[in-house]
């Protein structure tokens, strides 16, 4: 079976970082400094605080069933019928971040680098890339998202290198005038960012360790990684950019690179946007993936084609993507993703977590 695989912890940090991290990158912190300005940084750790308060939470349900998946106890905890409704669920709402990744970098290249290729040719192009990945067992996916994470490091490198040039450090002062509930608003629209790790859902029981406590540490260090990662760059933004610029400037870190100048390389944005796509791909595969096993498992005997499982929901969110290439469209779509996001990773864990806690204190009475 595709599933059985076992995965490495090392490889867990990996496949969560690759998740988490997408086309936000360029983009943070223009909605996270609507409430803000140059205190967007601050929110953008808040969300990272948060996301990690969730990872709790999916932690904890995880281990109270730690060999069963998560159909199995899902099943257990609110019964089969509406087990069946959630898990289909949840396969749609994976489907629908492959779509909501796929048009936001799409549109990003469209903008930026690829003017004249049709949309229908770019997402196209990531989502064949990104269902051939997903094709393969968990471990396999695994690999190659450690190999993908060198590429996330070396843009690291060039977004440190780009953003440390001409700026000014008074954009920061003072710290904290926006108050605490600015904050907090803000850390709203951080918080979508940080997505993927609630993919511990499904991979808690196929992760090789001695302890399951190390699960726990490895989210906790791959979301930690992520969250300096988005407030490295936030830092770096607000060196660059005066808040009255935050204001109109959509993509900053589009900006900053394009305004460094490097001997070596020529147009380092769109050098940069371009190695992105093996990252953005990433992030689409594994949602394609777990979209494909959670639609495997809605049969009591699970379907074993996990290929044309993948394929077909990647024609799906083809098609759906292809009537995306309007900008007020996306944000709708945007919007509503948004609020099914909370609702799926927040809200129905929380309550799954408060169901198997009151059905194990109502079997010892």
């Amino acid at each position: 079976m595709i599933h059985l695989k076992k995965i490495s912890i090392n490889q867990l940090i990996c496949l969560v970082i690759t998740t988490q991290i997408g086309a936000h990158v360029l983009s943070i912190p223009y909605a996270e400094s609507r409430h803000t300005g140059h205190d967007a940084w601050m929110s953008v750790l808040v969300g990272g605080v948060f996301s990690q308060v969730v990872i709790f939470v999916i932690y904890g349900l995880g281990k109270r069933y730690p060999t069963l998946t998560f159909q199995q106890y899902l099943y257990q905890i609110v019964g089969r019928p509406i087990g069946v409704m959630l898990n289909f669920l949840f396969a749609l709402f994976c489907a629908q971040n492959c779509i909501i990744v796929v048009i936001s970098y799409a549109d990003i290249l469209h903008r930026w680098v690829l003017y004249e290729t049709p949309w229908i040719v770019i997402v196209g192009f990531l989502f064949l890339m990104s269902a051939y990945t997903a094709s393969s067992s968990l471990r396999s996916i695994s690999t190659v998202s450690q190999s993908v994470l060198t590429l996330v490091v070396i843009c690291a490198v060039i977004i440190i290198i780009s953003g440390m040039g001409k700026g000014n450090w008074l954009h920061f002062l003072p710290i904290g005038t926006h108050g605490i509930v600015s904050v907090l608003k803000d850390s709203i629209p951080t918080f979508w960012a940080y997505t993927g790790f609630e993919l511990l859902l499904y991979v808690f029981p196929f992760v090789q360790c001695k302890k399951k406590i190390e699960i726990l540490f490895a989210m906790s260090i791959a979301n930690g990684i992520t969250t300096l990662f988005y407030v490295l760059i936030s830092v770096i933004v607000i060196y660059n950019f005066s808040e009255s610029q935050l204001d109109t400037i959509t993509e900053p870190m589009v900006f900053i690179l394009r305004k460094f100048r490097w001997p070596v390389v020529q147009s380092l944005d769109i050098v940069f946007i371009t190695t992105w796509i093996s990252v953005i791909t990433a992030t689409v595969y594994m949602y394609l993936f777990l979209s494909a096993r959670y639609v495997a498992s809605i049969r009591k005997k699970e379907i074993n084609r996990h290929s044309l499982l993948v394929w077909v929901i990647g024609v799906f969110g083809f098609v759906i993507a292809c009537f995306c290439a309007d900008r007020q469209r996306m944000f709708r779509y945007s919007d509503v993703h948004n609020v099914l996001s909370f609702i799926m990773i927040v809200v129905i864990p929380t309550f799954l977590l408060l169901g198997s806690i009151l059905r194990e204190k109502v079997a010892k009475v």
